[in-house]
């Protein structure tokens, strides 16, 4: 509070325009990416194939591709499989303490096989970096109406 009483920590961003302010520089050089199943580099990617990019140029993180794990992005008991396989090296993050680059595992069709990179925390508004069939890589809230009840939970890479 300031001597007027005003609380001079207003919360968390409530807007795009907000939380715009409060993102990491190279976020922009994600965004628009197109779609790609199975894609790996810029030219096209898939939401792996994204993570994958943003950890290996932003966060020194090499992680394997795994585009030959399953036939198409509809191969939900596959992609499945395929994580909950793969789920060694990667630590659980209590909400509230993700950062910048950690990943956020989502359900789809009750599989757990769609992930995000977050780029600004819930303390921030709960922002990640993602990318679906037919919609190239976007910002959108982790913890908005759309995703908050398919967030499996928030991991970290030790590698």
């Amino acid at each position: 509070m300031d001597w007027q009483g005003q609380n001079l920590n207003p919360g968390p961003p409530t807007t795009l325009i907000e939380s715009l302010l409060m993102f990491p520089d190279w976020v922009n050089a994600y965004v628009g990416l197109p779609f790609r199943a199975h894609g790996r580099d810029r030219d096209g990617v898939d939401c792996w194939g994204l993570v994958r990019l943003v950890l290996a140029e932003r966060f020194g993180c090499r992680l394997p591709s795994y585009a030959g794990g399953y036939t198409s992005v509809e191969d939900t008991e596959d992609i499945g499989r395929l994580i909950r396989g793969e789920m060694g090296p990667w630590r659980p993050v209590p909400p509230g303490e993700e950062r910048p680059g950690d990943v956020v595992l989502m359900r789809l069709m009750n599989q757990p096989m769609h992930v995000g990179v977050v780029v600004a925390p819930s303390s921030e508004g709960g922002w990640m970096l993602h990318v679906e069939d037919g919609i190239d890589a976007c910002l959108d809230r982790y913890d908005g109406a759309r995703w908050r009840r398919r967030v499996q939970g928030l991991y970290r890479h030790d590698g």
